[in-house]
């Protein structure tokens, strides 16, 4: 099959030159609108439940909420973990799902179950929804409003209503998030005394503002020719038309005929109570956080957010408002990660053009050898994009360790294409030396790639995070490097003969010539006297196998991406006012700092958000500028820090957004170790979780140390005495009513006004709202007229209660976490389990869990090998298939661990931690080892095919035929990755980084096993070599 496949594209060689560039040209075209990302989506499928209960308190919400929430859905299908916050008026249950499930499926599956958990939620619940579907990384671009013209009402207006429409309706846009400002809406400030004088009730306050907004179409009327609409236009425009609504007839006595809502309440347009906040650029402001949807093309996304801010520019400057419209994009990190990337690849392969050209001396050769690597990286890009996957630096970490195969296959068809055309007889033409050169070589090629395509199968096997992503990077290399094969067998005979039929070939470079001079009489010393060669070898490969375990373990490195999230978190219960001073002042100080771009402070949450925050918590988002050096990033992390530690009294943490997020992913919180405690009762927990907490902050490296819920905040308490406000003629629901108009507002209504809609809420006025020792003199009135003060029938203390109680799994839960440098996360988690264990006595049924990224390391590192240890047996399988010869597999098997020792001491000198981009360097090098030991094996086997006696000189003949492949295939790859190891630690490269410099430091000690360490080997245990039969690895087609 293979001498037809050759022949056919021989017979048709300008033909499949043209397809070659056809396949040039569509390839650049999927290139430039492919789905470009960062990274490849590494959370599992998600959904997260959102329910609004207004008035009840956090334990209300989690008995009366969060609990029918979780029943519901923990029985679904394909749930992986249930977690869920329950906070005041709100819970927020957060759904995963195993590994592999359809996103879109899941959320179906999850809101099938909500039917039913609706069903059982309290009067004054809403229904549970379901959050948008987002990327994994979430964010794709935070955009700040603040202005010296507009008050906070007017400028929240302007960014609720016009701007957010302008940006949701931008394809790829998942949510559009508003911080800070203050919502715009109309309150019914009643009058307690005024309502009790005319006999009233709050109740009829509410119903009279119901009707004031009510709707009712008017149908039509049929004439003989037209139908003509009936429109009614009765509802309440603004606040003064409330205020004239009639509210009821007056009692007996009263001087009034007739109560309107103005008369017992003033109706004005006034701020809502706030949850959150912003300040942009160190200014109060307005904050749009926006999210891209799943599977969106992050790039093009932001890039047509930014066309529509551009848009709408001449109605910011109109009213003076001034936008930050970089206070973190995400893009930012893609596009640079990416231009480094594809900087690397484009050096490397020019390094790779001059390597070929200084040992082939001949342009066409270069060209036909070189010419493999832009056909092959491209037709695996169209084939991954056609599969649905993202163009991401791991993606094109995998083309780029790939470069050396990719360009080997074509260089040993090339090279033998070249040595027999120089010795090609008399009346033997050049397409029929052609085809003989190619098929010498293509069978040994063919098994060479297939076992360094299945040296990978085990990345892309992996699970998990790990799993997500890895799998891009093993899948990119596995099909470049089988596209390459066909590149070899279909485009380089057909080149070879266009190009290299007439012309004129130098001779090999004196160089080299005396390289191989040298190299002759060094193998013939080494295999007269192999033993002490052996024997060092063998030790060095067992002494760098054992310095594997001894390296610290990191899953993955720290990112380089340009920007940082500060969580500052103040004393439970601080106000939003104490906060935004906190954030201006924090906010100033860090401007300061060399290399900051941008900062931004959203404080407590959203109306609309899924964080669960008090107005205690905070989060900075600190945007670097561009280009900085990994180096440079660190030292202004460490600035940060410094300024985060002059504010004695809060609570600061430091992480990257995308460490932010893979923490998350691993252990449900933004740290790489979590420790969840469970059992008893939320004060057990919360005591425990003190001492948790005591105890990691003593630990070298723990980094920052924090009890996720907080402890807990002030609060009023009212236990209503039922039987006295019995006796007052009122039941619970008229007292609870009462308290929640008064301090949380009742929205009774909306008005519309062109584009938006403005809440109604009846509430009580503002300075009968503002003591805590107030709340006992509230009035309430009963439904038959009757009053009663609230301390009457209630007693009303200031006492503390809890403001966040999180569940795990339906149980509850108390969480501390800490963040260790990903070097050393191992090494704290050890400690922290041994130290927890042996200074903390827990109370009875309590009992600790412990998650972290170590665990996930090690998990990674033990699947790996497992992985691959499934792989190699099916490699032995394959070589003993091809070979037919137990020795033979041996050789190829012995040579490989050889080839890590240049691995390990890379690892070692650089100072590095194994990482898992480190592991798959050193699979990847099992795998060069084996293709170079296989193609030496095969030509030696060759040799004796053709009627060489087996002899040292056969040995050494096939070793010298395969000094310049070797060379060169050691030279590329080398080069190819060169710039990417230079780069490690810089954006984009701080996975593939370590990996490059693992195979760099492996290919030297690859490179000298195959030219001194396995000839010696060949010839000391290969004796006699075996007849290719039938179908092995050299027989001639």
């Amino acid at each position: 099959m293979l001498s037809a496949l050759v022949r056919l594209s021989l017979s048709h060689a300008r033909l499949v030159a043209l397809a070659a560039c056809l396949l040039l040209v569509a390839g650049g075209f999927t290139l430039t609108h492919a789905n470009y990302d960062v990274f490849p989506d590494f959370v599992p499928a998600q959904a997260e439940v959102q329910t609004e209960a207004p008035g009840l308190a956090a334990d209300q919400v989690e008995q009366l909420v969060t609990r029918p929430v979780e029943q519901a859905i923990n029985g679904a299908a394909g749930v992986q973990s249930v977690r869920s916050e329950s906070i005041q008026g709100l819970s927020l249950v957060t759904v995963t799902f195993k590994e592999g499930a359809e996103p879109y499926r899941a959320r179906q599956i999850v809101a099938e179950a909500l039917n039913e958990a609706a069903a059982n939620l309290p009067a004054g619940a809403k229904s549970p929804k379901v959050a948008p579907l987002t990327s994994s990384t979430m964010d794709l671009l935070k955009v700040g409003f603040v202005s010296d013209k507009l008050d906070p009402q007017a400028l929240r207006d302007f960014v609720q209503w016009q701007v957010r429409p302008r940006l949701m309706s931008v394809p790829g846009v998942a949510r559009a998030t508003v911080y800070g400002g203050s919502v715009r809406r109309i309150e019914v400030r009643v009058d307690p005394n005024a309502l009790s004088a005319r006999g009233l009730s709050l109740d009829d306050v509410i119903k009279a503002t119901q009707t004031s907004t009510a709707l009712s179409g008017g149908g039509f009327i049929d004439t003989s020719e037209q139908r003509i609409l009936v429109e009614p236009r009765a509802q309440a425009a603004d606040a003064a038309d409330i205020a004239a609504t009639p509210l009821a007839a007056a009692a007996s006595g009263t001087p009034a005929a007739v109560v309107h809502i103005g008369d017992v309440a003033e109706v004005v347009e006034a701020p809502a109570p706030d949850f959150g906040d912003a300040v942009v650029m160190g200014q109060p402001g307005v904050l749009i956080s926006m999210s891209s949807q799943y599977g969106a093309n992050t790039l093009k996304v932001t890039r047509d957010v930014e066309a529509a801010l551009a848009e709408l520019a001449p109605a910011l400057k109109s009213q003076g408002v001034t936008m930050s419209a970089n206070l973190h994009r995400p893009a930012n990190f893609i596009e640079t990660a990416l231009s480094g990337i594809l900087e690397d690849l484009v050096i490397g392969a020019v390094l790779i053009a001059i390597i070929l050209f200084a040992f082939m001396r001949n342009l066409k050769t270069v060209l036909i050898s070189f010419v493999s690597i832009p056909l092959s990286l491209l037709a695996t890009v169209m084939v991954m994009d056609r599969m649905g996957l993202s163009i991401n630096t791991m993606t094109l970490g995998g083309l780029a360790v790939a470069l050396g195969v990719v360009v080997d296959d074509a260089v040993i068809d090339v090279e033998n294409i070249v040595h027999r055309l120089r010795d090609r007889p008399e009346g033997i033409s050049a397409a029929e030396t052609i085809l003989r050169a190619s098929l010498e070589v293509r069978s040994p090629v063919i098994y060479a790639t297939l076992v360094v395509a299945l040296v990978l199968v085990p990345v892309l096997m992996m699970h998990g995070l790990q799993g997500a992503f890895f799998a891009p990077l093993a899948l990119a290399f596995i099909l470049s490097t089988l596209i390459s094969l066909v590149v070899a067998i279909v485009v380089t005979p057909a080149l070879s003969l266009l190009m290299l039929q007439k012309t004129r070939l130098p001779d090999e470079p004196r160089l080299l010539g005396r390289l191989k001079a040298w190299h002759v009489g060094v193998l013939e010393g080494i295999c007269n006297r192999p033993r002490p060669l052996f024997v060092l070898s063998g030790v060095v490969s067992i002494a760098a196998i054992a310095a594997l375990f001894f390296f610290s373990n990191e899953l993955l490195p720290s990112f380089k991406e340009g920007h940082f999230v500060l969580g500052v978190t103040a004393q439970p219960g601080t106000s939003l006012s104490v906060m935004r001073r906190y954030g201006e002042s924090i906010s100033a100080d860090l401007l300061h700092i060399d290399g900051i771009a941008s900062v931004e402070q959203q404080i407590g949450r959203s109306e609309g958000g899924e964080d669960t925050w008090g107005p205690e918590k905070s989060e900075f988002h600190v945007e670097l500028k561009p280009h900085l050096s990994g180096a440079k990033q660190d030292a202004i992390e460490a600035e940060i820090h410094k300024v985060l530690d002059s504010y004695p009294g809060l609570e600061t943490e430091v992480l990257t957004f995308l460490g932010d997020r893979i923490g998350e992913s691993l252990t449900g919180e933004t740290a790489a170790l979590a420790v969840n405690i469970y059992g008893g009762d939320a004060d057990t927990l919360a005591k425990t979780a003190e001492q948790v907490s005591g105890e990691l902050s003593k630990l070298k490296g723990a980094g920052d140390v924090k009890i996720q819920t907080p402890p807990s905040t002030p609060s009023v308490h009212i236990d209503i005495d039922r039987a006295e406000a019995a006796q007052h003629g009122l039941t619970p629901v008229d007292i609870l009513g009462a308290v929640q108009s008064a301090y949380e507002g009742v929205t009774a209504a909306q008005i519309f006004r062109s584009d938006r809609a403005l809440d109604v809420a009846v509430t009580l006025p503002n300075e009968l709202r503002q003591s805590p020792e107030a709340v006992g003199d509230l009035l309430v009135r009963g439904p038959d007229g009757s009053v009663a003060r609230l301390g009457d029938i209630a007693r009303v203390t200031l006492d503390e209660s809890r403001t966040v109680i999180s569940h795990n799994g339906g149980r509850l839960v108390e969480t501390v976490t800490a963040n260790p440098a990903p070097a050393d996360a191992v090494r704290v988690t050890k400690a922290a389990e041994a130290a927890l264990t042996a200074q903390i006595k827990l109370p009875d049924g309590v009992y600790l869990e412990y998650v972290s990224v170590a665990d996930e390391a090690n998990k990674a590192r033990n699947e790996l090998l497992l992985n691959t240890g499934m792989a190699l047996t099916g490699i032995v399988a394959l070589l003993s298939l091809a070979f037919g010869s137990g020795r033979a597999v041996g050789l190829i098997v012995a040579s490989a661990p050889f080839a890590l020792v240049g691995g390990v001491v890379a690892v070692a000198l650089t100072g590095a931690s194994l990482s898992l981009g480190s592991l798959v360097g050193f699979v990847t090098l099992i795998g060069v080892a084996a293709r170079n030991a296989i193609l030496l094996l095969a030509h030696t086997q060759q040799l004796a095919d053709e009627g060489h006696d087996w002899s040292l000189g056969t040995v050494i003949r096939a070793t010298q035929e395969r000094v310049t492949p070797i060379l060169m295939t050691a030279l590329v790859t080398a080069l190819g990755l060169l710039p990417l190891a230079f780069g490690t630690g810089e954006a984009g490269r701080e996975i593939q980084g370590p990996m490059a410099t693992v195979i760099l430091g492996g290919l030297i000690t690859s490179t000298l096993m195959s030219l001194l360490v396995l000839p010696a080997m060949i010839w000391r245990f290969r004796h006699p070599p075996v007849r290719a039969a039938e179908g092995d690895i050299t027989t001639r087609t």
